[in-house]
């Protein structure tokens, strides 16, 4: 098992990607969104794996996303789409099955859920904590990572949740995201994060600014870790 949790070190680092963790499915305690829940037993290893915004983007938001925020987004969104696809094979290959998802793929609306959340699979793999901002947190990239997730039948050994960073609440007393969203949805207790408001701003950000996604970046920008 080792041996296999080297093998996909091995393929992501190919790959280029600069996070990773391996988590149990036996953890995850949400159920899959529009798929049969069967598949956390049949395929009961996570694969989480991010990649780093560009800072010199990143420092371009000042007041909310711009078309090159936009730009980066996708194409971060392709690159992992791309990597859980090449992983899933290599997987295959190798005789076992896999599972790729997508980056970023809504298929409940009304909640606003993906097939699988991929903060909490990080946070079952070790790379970090839920932070003020309802996002992962990685303790060195802080929030500006973007994620994907590969499920599995190949024999692996599960990170235990704190590999990379803290699967507790580590955020301390830092606050940066709170004073930058621009309609108080972060507050210093994460427990009171305001979904709507936040939706509701990212909303007014895509239809204002012409961006046909639902993405702000703010909060994001300010949560950079220890880059």
């Amino acid at each position: 098992m080792e041996e296999n949790n080297q093998l996909v070190g091995k393929w992501l680092e190919e790959f280029d990607a600069d996070v990773f963790g391996i988590g149990d499915m036996s953890r995850y305690d949400l159920d899959l969104v529009q798929l049969d829940n069967s598949i956390k037993k049949r395929l009961p290893y996570a694969i989480s794996f991010g990649l780093v915004l560009s800072k010199a983007v990143m420092d371009t938001l000042e007041d909310g996303p711009t078309l090159l925020y936009l730009h980066h987004y996708r194409q971060l969104n392709y690159r992992l789409d791309m990597i859980a696809y090449l992983l899933s094979r290599k997987i295959e290959k190798a005789g076992f099955n896999a599972l790729p998802f997508a980056a970023s793929q809504l298929v409940d609306w009304k909640h606003q859920k993906a097939h699988i959340s991929h903060k909490k699979i990080g946070v079952i793999s070790g790379i970090g904590w839920i932070g003020r901002n309802n996002l992962l947190i990685h303790n060195v990239y802080g929030a500006q990572v973007r994620y994907n997730t590969v499920l599995t039948d190949m024999p692996l050994i599960a990170f235990n949740e704190g590999h990379e960073g803290s699967s507790s609440f580590s955020c301390g007393n830092c606050l940066a995201c709170v004073g930058v969203c621009p309609v108080g949805a972060i507050s210093e207790d994460p427990e009171r994060f305001d979904h709507i408001r936040c939706f509701d701003m990212l909303n007014t950000f895509k239809n204002k600014r012409n961006l046909g996604h639902h993405i702000c970046g703010l909060c994001i920008k300010a949560c950079s870790g220890k880059r």
